[in-house]
């Protein structure tokens, strides 16, 4: 499937670069899965699967996730704000991306691509919601949806991103 994405060359970390480039589907899955490792994974883990194994990426002494990020603390807190140390953003407890036994259906299973859009650019990242670009935020609806075997559906976010590369 071969769906073409104008994405400027900063997308990929070359600053200054200003020439558009085209992408097609596979390129921008992979832009997304990208946009994941370092918005997302930290809390769903790198391969989607939840808190669970997100926690295991830290040392054993530091799986603890409540010590700091305690529930009654604050949901949003803006990174451009000073940290105090255990009194980080509550993370809730962040479901898998994917279908995993015994587990819900996940979002990205099931809602439309602009439902799953709308939702991960209004909430997430769960410390600074709203801190990507919309097309960023396609691009991620993208990934999402390709994880959950949904590529007619990821199609869909991938020429919304491109529509949002359009100056």
């Amino acid at each position: 499937m071969s769906v073409l994405l104008i994405v400027y060359a900063t997308a990929h970390g070359q600053p200054g670069a200003g020439a558009p480039q085209s992408v097609d589907y596979t390129e921008a899955v992979a832009l997304g899965s990208h946009l994941y490792a370092l918005n997302c994974s930290v809390c769903h883990g790198k391969n989607g699967g939840g808190l669970e194994e997100a926690r295991l990426s830290f040392p054993p002494g530091d799986r603890r996730c409540t010590r700091c990020h305690r529930p009654s603390n604050r949901v949003v807190q803006p990174l451009s704000e000073p940290l105090v140390d255990n009194n980080m953003f509550s993370i809730g407890t962040p479901p898998a991306l994917h279908a995993t036994p015994g587990g819900p259906q996940p979002l990205a299973g099931s809602a439309s691509p602009t439902a799953l859009w709308a939702y991960l650019s209004a909430t997430m990242p769960r410390y600074d919601p709203g801190r990507q670009s919309p097309k960023e935020y396609w691009l991620l609806t993208a990934f999402l949806l390709d994880m959950n075997g949904r590529t007619v559906a990821a199609a869909e976010a991938v020429a919304n991103a491109t529509a949002a590369s359009v100056p």
